[in-house]
């Protein structure tokens, strides 16, 4: 195998792994947001999963597919490694909002 038959598996398989870690996360943020959620609140903190499921079809499902297909592989690794550092940041954000900024414990 060539060189570039290597860097394309690695980035192949890399992108596949980022993709389906990401597709895990995006399954389990509804259980964070609904062991987090205020039991006598109106509701308003499954908001939370748009931008979640936003993420996740305009970044990490295409990448995905990208991946499987074996086609645009760079392009693939950027939009997985964006859904990733935006998945990072989006997390972070609701976080703060779920523990009322560190009063309370995030419950995992």
């Amino acid at each position: 195998m060539s060189w570039t038959g290597t860097i394309a598996c690695v980035c192949r398989y890399s992108t596949i792994a980022l993709a389906g870690a990401q597709t895990a996360y995006w399954l389990y943020t509804f259980r964070l947001i609904a062991v987090n959620a205020n039991p006598m609140g109106d509701g308003m903190e499954y908001v939370a999963i748009v931008p979640f499921g936003f993420i996740f079809l305009a970044l990490v499902a295409p990448s995905f597919l990208l991946g499987v297909s074996g086609r645009m592989l760079p392009l693939g690794a950027a939009l997985a490694i964006a859904g990733l550092v935006l998945n990072v940041l989006l997390f972070i954000e609701i976080a703060s909002e779920l523990t009322h900024d560190g009063a309370r414990p995030l419950k995992l």
